[in-house]
């Protein structure tokens, strides 16, 4: 390759994860805290769980309509303008609690403006690793696990810091945090490189969108099954109301949320440095099958009704979990046109938060039928549970697809070469 050719390939993901680990730091203390204040405005576990699923189907709705602007203007763009937004919509609710004037409608406004917005930085931050690594399996698999590191190291400080905040300072301090820390990564994101835009083919529009994105994966059965696995494994988004509702139903202890938040972030590092490490230890469907298992056991986990059980569930759910989600990322960017980039992005992720909405909702139901807080967790684990054994038909399907993959190149005359870039040493550094 010639040095200039190489120079091109060097990309500085510092901008990136700096970003990413600044705004998971806001994003993880705002996913403990929002639950922890509407139970305190409205005195109700099912109001609670009910407007955290309705917070997530607005999410899902700017996820979707967030493939527009990602493809127009670039995903780095919209990521820098997404989290300023989110940043304005967040800052609300202190300024009403300092003034007197925080009420419970007032609170569910503003998360719900939160919520839009953030379905737009939703579709952007997935979008941004496949600008920077077009198509080349390597070079994603590099960018995605060092981004969920960041993304996971966040998590684990952000619930750390608010049980820092709830034991030693007033509630006002946590919810006053959350939109500066949004604030101050808009600024790193703005470090991230800008890439040129794929250049428009003579005599056609621009290929690109939401809907245009959703087409494409309905018609391509790698784009189509890999969409559907991210769905069936987007359970990352319980954790906020598995922690809080254990931590209080269970606990009587809020406090621990931010220990359990933690330990759900921990196991997502784990996760991430595994796979960063050994991308090829196992097949995507054996990746699956694992993150399966982990679904077994965060279905399970809160039966013995202990902090430290459920902590262990926790980490070893989110370390299976999210190497089955990075298997399942690299397959989905290989396979996605960059012109399409955003709209296919927006499309995988209308389907993973689809899902989260689901299960939130059955949480809220299970919660607001007051039958006790173990039969109410009893219903939450058998929904997770079949989404477990979802996750393992998943992982036969795609086993079944690599492998009639292989037979058919082998019937062609052998398998596909390599890119001759891929041959090449990577220049992707921090």
């Amino acid at each position: 390759m010639a040095p200039e050719a190489a120079a091109q390939k060097r990309v500085s993901l510092g901008g990136l994860l700096g970003g990413v680990f600044v705004s998971e730091l806001a994003n993880s203390a705002l996913h403990l805290a929002q639950p922890l204040l509407i139970l305190k405005l409205s005195r109700s576990f099912g109001d609670a769980a009910l407007f955290a699923a309705f917070d997530t189907a607005v999410h899902m709705a700017g996820t979707f309509a967030g493939g527009w602007p990602a493809d127009r203007i670039g995903a780095r763009r919209l990521l820098i303008l997404s989290t300023i937004l989110r940043a304005a919509a967040l800052a609300l609710i202190p300024l009403a609690w300092a003034a007197g004037v925080l009420t419970l409608g007032r609170a569910m406004a503003a998360y719900t403006l939160d919520a839009l917005v953030r379905g737009f930085t939703d579709t952007a931050v997935h979008t941004v690793p496949l600008e920077l690594g077009e198509n080349d399996p390597e070079t994603l698999d590099l960018i995605n696990s060092r981004y969920e590191l960041a993304y996971e190291l966040g998590g684990v400080a952000g619930p750390l810091m608010l049980g820092a905040f709830l034991l030693w300072l007033k509630g006002i301090a946590a919810q006053a945090a959350v939109p500066v820390g949004f604030a101050a990564a808009a600024l790193i994101f703005a470090a991230i490189p800008q890439r040129p835009r794929p250049a428009e083919r003579p005599g056609q529009a621009r290929a690109g969108g939401s809907l245009s994105g959703l087409r494409l994966a309905l018609a391509d059965k790698t784009l189509l099954l890999a969409c559907v696995g991210l769905a069936l494994l987007n359970l990352y988004p319980l954790r906020k109301l598995f922690s809080a509702f254990f931590a209080k139903g269970l606990l009587h202890a809020p406090a621990a949320a931010g220990w359990l938040g933690a330990a759900f972030a921990l196991g997502g590092v784990g996760g991430a440095l595994l796979y960063g490490r050994f991308p090829d230890l196992g097949s995507a469907a054996k990746w699956i099958a694992l993150g399966a298992v982990g679904s077994v056991s965060l279905a399970a986990g809160w039966i013995p009704g202990g902090l430290a059980v459920m902590m262990a569930a926790a980490f070893f759910f989110s370390l299976a979990n999210t190497g089955a989600r990075l298997s399942l990322a690299r397959r989905l960017q290989a396979a996605t046109p960059l012109d399409a980039a955003g709209g296919v992005t927006a499309a995988s992720r209308l389907g993973a938060n689809a899902a989260s909405v689901l299960l939130k909702a059955l949480m809220g139901a299970a919660f607001a039928l007051g039958a006790g807080v173990y039969l109410s967790f009893g219903i939450v684990g058998a929904g997770v549970g079949v989404l477990a054994l979802g996750q393992f038909v998943l992982a036969a399907r795609v086993a079944a697809q690599d492998s009639a993959k292989k037979t058919a190149e082998s019937a062609g005359g052998g398998h596909l070469e390599r890119a001759a870039g891929r041959a090449q040493e990577r220049g992707v550094v921090v």
